[in-house]
């Protein structure tokens, strides 16, 4: 991966908890370490097939001097999150602020919080086996394409499927989505279960009828075993509603606990 850096970019504006420091402006130092490829830039030294840095220091100048924040926390994460979404080449962002007026007692050379964000690559299954269920499934694409914590936003074809489990009564409709996301994996449950109750989702007895299901299949490679929340998904080897689409999207990822492709899974599945 390659890294552009701009280092100790002076800013001068308003930010502290104190009531002076909303009204007198003090220096902040700003260092972006900006994660990209430049393989096709370097190639055709080409400069729209990189991020320039000198557009970088304007867009973190002009985010700092149009905002007033008691944190500098808040400052740091939210200047991370703009140069993501503003520079569709960068991968992830390092971002320190420094602060070395702070009000604050003693000798120092400057007081600095860091944060770093990434887009990360993940697969999701829809379900619908209530009302007009291409409708439901539309509404969650567009809930996903609505929210700049997303990009990249590509839909398997559907598919209908026999209910799963024994509860449920009526044919879904499924698909699978492969996407980016800013959000960490609790953020995205967070922000699926609520996309899911806004589709009229309500929650009665695993496996029911529901107007919207998503789940969250992958999250980069990650294995998380929590309480609220298991990644990969327990389950997906033995869905074939699940395992058919998402081969459209990501045939060789490897299931990061079974050690397996996602083709593998699906053709086994046939099989047995």
């Amino acid at each position: 991966m390659d890294v552009i850096t701009l280092k100790d970019f002076e800013v001068v504006a308003c930010h502290g908890v104190n009531p002076e420091e909303k009204v007198n402006p003090q220096r902040f130092l700003f260092t972006a370490e900006i994660y990209t490829d430049f393989s096709k830039c370097a190639k055709n030294d080409d400069l729209t097939q990189t991020i320039s840095y000198s557009a970088v220091k304007k867009t973190l100048k002009s985010f700092c001097e149009n905002n007033c924040f008691d944190l500098i926390e808040t400052l740091a994460k939210r200047s991370a999150s703009l140069l993501l979404k503003t520079y569709p080449l960068a991968s992830g962002v390092k971002l320190t602020v420094k602060k070395p007026d702070a009000p604050m007692s003693g000798v120092f050379d400057y007081v600095a919080v860091s944060t770093e964000l990434w887009w990360h690559e993940v697969y999701l299954a829809l379900g619908s086996n209530m009302g007009d269920r291409n409708a439901y499934l539309d509404f969650a694409i567009d809930r996903l394409k609505a929210d700049d914590n997303f990009k990249d936003i590509e839909e398997s074809e559907r598919m209908e499927s026999a209910p799963y489990g024994n509860v449920a009564t009526d044919t879904f409709v499924n698909s699978a989505v492969k996407c980016k996301t800013l959000y960490t994996p609790h953020e995205l449950l967070d922000t699926i279960m609520q996309i899911e109750k806004d589709g009229d989702r309500v929650r009665k007895e695993r496996w029911g009828n529901r107007t919207l299901d998503i789940d969250i299949l992958f999250y980069d490679d990650l294995i998380i075993e929590d309480d609220d929340l298991c990644v990969p998904h327990i389950d997906m080897q033995n869905r074939e509603f699940v395992l058919k689409p998402l081969c459209e999207l990501c045939s060789n990822k490897l299931h990061p606990v079974l050690k397996r492709r996602v083709s593998e899974l699906y053709h086994s599945l046939k099989r047995s």
